[in-house]
């Protein structure tokens, strides 16, 4: 029961540690694909078509990045602009709208 009051009281802490994990994540992901790459760079090599992984799991963490810092940057915008209450009621209202997208993620674009 504390943890929810704690929410309640102070939503914004637990959604920045939220985004703060996912960007990090996003981070993680984008110098493994980087890092992996760096034998290309360096020397000349025939498996170049092979090298594709590595620059999607790049994109992929820049990606990822972005969207956090995206994200972050308009619920700070809606808590700074409308009472709490509003905050969570249109993230609620909100959440039809990222259910196709979802789906359409999990399975693989198709």
């Amino acid at each position: 029961m504390d943890f929810l009051n704690a929410l309640y009281q102070d939503p914004l802490l637990y959604i920045s540690y939220l985004f703060a994990f996912v960007g990090a994540m996003g981070g993680f992901l984008f110098i493994s694909g980087l890092s992996s790459g760096f034998r290309h760079i360096f020397t000349y090599s025939e498996e170049w078509d092979h090298m594709q992984h590595t620059r999607t799991r790049a994109v992929w963490g820049i990606l990822v990045c972005m969207v956090t810092l995206g994200l972050w940057e308009i619920v700070r915008v809606i808590i700074g602009q409308a009472p709490l209450s509003y905050l969570w009621l249109s993230l609620l209202m909100l959440t039809p709208l990222w259910i196709p997208w979802l789906k359409k993620l999990a399975g693989g674009g198709h």
